[in-house]
C-alpha cells in the first residue's frame, strides 16, 4: 500500500473523541480513519454514491427539481 500524508483540522471536542474511541477499540486514529473511508467505499457500487450517503451530504440527485418538489410540499401543507 502506498501511504501518504493528510492534515485534517477537527474541533478539539471531535478529536479527543476520536482518540478515545480509538484507545478503547485498541487501534490509532489513523486505522479508524483508514476504517472510516473502507467502509464508505464498500457502499459504493457502480461508482454511484448510495442515497445513505448523499442524504447525509445534503446532494440533490440532478432529475429532481427540488425547488419545484419544495413548493409543490408548501402547497399541499399551507394551501
Amino acid at each position: 500500500m502506498n501511504d501518504a500524508k493528510m492534515t485534517i483540522r477537527l474541533p478539539g471536542a471531535s478529536l479527543e473523541f476520536a482518540r478515545r474511541y480509538a484507545g478503547a477499540m485498541g487501534i490509532t486514529v489513523t486505522d479508524l480513519v483508514v476504517r472510516y473511508f473502507e467502509r464508505i467505499r464498500a457502499t459504493f457500487s457502480d461508482g454511484d454514491i448510495p442515497a445513505s450517503v448523499r442524504d447525509v451530504a445534503g446532494i440533490v440527485p440532478r432529475s429532481i427539481d427540488a425547488r419545484s418538489d419544495y413548493h409543490d410540499h408548501l402547497m399541499e401543507r399551507y394551501g
